[in-house]
């Protein structure tokens, strides 16, 4: 992978091209609105499809926008955290809750996706670690919703390449994040950062990790598996009945592990994204409408395995859990079955509370 501009590079580039699509979107959008959804009655999609199109691409530009300004009068009011730097990292956590709300607004109003959080309380009490489903652009975002609605800071491990998204870049660089390659080696100093990233977790504190590291695809599920015969061949057969997700690259889970040695785990599984991977699927069933169900399980650390060997086994078993989840999902009428049971050994703290 290439490496990433530096900021000085990087930002004036992104802030150059945000400004050019603002200008276009408030430009041109008085013409295509109308025309576009003239368009879309002319051609039967009545529902409005080319114009959602429009407006999606015009809500995402706008938000980057209005987040990089909120981002400078921070920094101006707060003289870059020099005055008051309790403030100012609140501020920038308040910053990154409304950039996440106003996105998932985005894709509520102009997508048909509604996101369902069945239990964040789950969260609250002792320092958490929150590894979850990643398999769309859309559940990009739900971590950052489910520790915002109680309140918790959420300190996140992020790809590198998030950060030509300018409003992202200059917040999240100013919050507790770490920014790394999409499939760093083990051994490789990010899981240092990862680590340390860790550490600084209160009590109010989540670190949030997505394993899979990147959306399923029958071609990564494959890679996935080749790359566990060689590691972990005991793994191997388990990770390649997945039908849904992707096994788990245990490396930067156990990197925080380490770093939050009191820390409980809770595992947030999904359901709803299927067929809205990539944005290409997202923008070919934007006209229909789609309930994200979220639910979170949480394992108290002392029922955990010591070991790393043990930690990689435990997680796979977890996906596998989340796998067999989605698809009683999918195939059962009503479409809300309930997640298996943890065992004895694995029984999470807190309830799942009832449909």
């Amino acid at each position: 992978m290439a490496s990433l501009p530096p900021a000085a590079i990087r930002r004036p580039l992104s802030y150059l091209l945000v400004a050019v699509g603002g200008l276009l979107t408030l430009g041109l959008s008085p013409l295509l609105v109308p025309g576009l959804y003239l368009l879309d009655l002319v051609t039967g999609h009545f529902r409005g499809r080319t114009v959602r199109y429009w407006l999606l691409a015009c809500a995402v530009v706008w938000t980057e926008i209005i987040g990089l300004i909120g981002a400078v009068l921070a920094s101006l009011w707060f003289f870059s955290g020099r005055r008051n730097p309790t403030g100012w990292m609140a501020a920038n956590y308040r910053l990154e809750a409304w950039w996440g709300r106003r996105h998932y607004r985005n894709l509520r109003g102009l997508a048909g996706i509604t996101i369902e959080l069945e239990n964040p309380e789950i969260l609250n009490g002792r320092p958490t670690i929150l590894v979850a489903r990643h398999s769309s652009h859309i559940d990009a975002v739900i971590p950052l919703l489910f520790v915002d609605h109680v309140g918790r800071r959420a300190f996140y491990t992020l790809k590198q390449d998030l950060q030509w998204a300018p409003a992202m870049d200059l917040v999240g660089n100013r919050t507790y994040n770490v920014w790394i390659d999409r499939a760093p080696r083990p051994g490789s100093p990010q899981f240092q950062k990862v680590e340390q990233l860790a550490d600084r977790m209160t009590e109010t504190d989540t670190c949030v990790i997505f394993p899979e590291g990147t959306f399923r695809t029958p071609e990564r599920h494959a890679d996935s598996v080749r790359r566990l015969s060689r590691t972990r061949p005991d793994l191997a057969e388990q990770a390649e009945r997945l039908r849904y997700v992707l096994p788990p690259r245990p490396a930067g889970t156990l990197a925080l592990l380490r770093g939050a040695p009191e820390a409980d785990v809770v595992v947030l599984a999904n359901y709803g994204v299927e067929g809205r991977s990539s944005i290409k699927e997202i923008l070919a069933t934007i006209t229909e409408k789609r309930v994200v169900v979220v639910r979170g399980t949480r394992y108290p650390r002392s029922l955990l395995p010591n070991d790393d060997h043990g930690l990689a086994t435990w997680l796979l078993e977890r996906w596998t859990e989340m796998d067999d989840w989605i698809h009683d999902q999918l195939t059962t009428e009503p479409n809300r079955a309930q997640p298996p049971e943890p065992t004895d050994h694995q029984k999470p703290t807190g309830d799942i509370p009832d449909e």
